[in-house]
């Protein structure tokens, strides 16, 4: 649920849950957040996704393969809880949007928590530049910037110390995105620095389509941590997605068109086949997904 809270001027609300399996099939929060203020600045307060990557802040109905880079999904902050945490963020573009610059603050501990510790706050920013470059297309550069000093958290394989980890966490990043009527590339590099253990990786991604309904994405994604459990070497990844209802792939940047006024949520399947190579020996999966929006 969304949209104005009524009798009060540029107040707008977000409400967004999950029935998530990695729950055990309960009902979890992921958006409950206000904002204040007009399009060109406003305030944001609640538990949401801090501005960090590119990829992160596209929501999963645009994403053209079936889930975000591992590289993404594994050094943004939050990462252990959908991405989430609580606080506050200011949100400033001014003009028609061409520049935006996000600053937030966060209680370091990710979503959907009761209480916190003192001292694990998070300080988050990142900066997007956008233009026309002609023939319908437009580009984007952005970057990344996040920090806190934990007494105690667990940020997962970026660490060795895993559930107990201590000191400065320092993370950055960079990205590029080109997108012109019905095709789109993009990358990413992200960077972790805990301690004296450091993290990174990248992707880029290209999808274009193929008909009104029907869209193909390659992609090539690496990440390097200090697990030995996760293999540095790149996976490979050819998607196929088919949309169902009226929406259109070569309405713009290779993602679903609009219907009337507003973007339509679209029912669409979607499926990849993925190969990495771990000293010579491949291995493979695929999945399949078909994706359901109710609105």
């Amino acid at each position: 649920m969304k949209g104005p809270v009524p009798g009060v001027a540029h107040l707008s609300f977000k409400v967004q849950g999950i029935f998530r399996n990695g729950a055990s099939g309960a009902f979890v929060l992921q958006d409950v957040f206000a904002d204040y203020g007009g399009p060109r600045a406003k305030v944001r307060v609640g538990q949401f996704v801090p501005a960090f990557s590119l990829q992160r802040s596209q929501p999963d109905y645009l994403i053209p393969l079936m889930e975000r880079a591992a590289v993404v999904e594994t050094l943004i902050p939050g990462a252990g809880s959908m991405g989430r945490d609580i606080g506050a963020q200011i949100i400033l573009a001014p003009g028609s949007r061409a520049v935006r610059l996000d600053l937030g603050l966060f209680d370091g501990l990710e979503g959907n928590r009761s209480a916190g510790r003192e001292g694990d706050f998070l300080t988050t920013g990142r900066f997007t530049l956008a233009a026309n470059v002609g023939s319908g297309a437009k580009a984007s550069l952005g970057g990344s910037v996040a920090w806190r000093r934990t007494h105690g958290a667990d940020v997962g394989v970026l660490s060795t110390a895993g559930p107990s980890f201590a000191g400065n966490d320092f993370r950055w990043g960079g990205d590029a995105r080109l997108a012109g009527p019905g095709w789109e590339v993009q990358g990413e590099y992200l960077h972790a620095d805990l301690a004296a253990e450091a993290s990174h990786g990248f992707y880029v991604l290209g999808d274009v389509a193929v008909s009104r309904r029907d869209d193909l994405a390659l992609s090539v994604q690496q990440l390097t941590t200090p697990d030995a459990a996760v293999h540095p070497d790149p996976w490979y990844v050819a998607g196929f997605t088919h949309l169902f209802g009226g929406e259109d792939f070569r309405a713009h940047g290779g993602k679903p068109g609009k219907t009337g006024r507003a973007r339509a949520l679209p029912t669409k399947l979607t499926g990849d086949v993925r190969c990495q190579f771990n000293e010579g020996k491949p291995t493979v999966g695929a999945a399949v997904q078909f994706q359901v929006f109710l609105h």
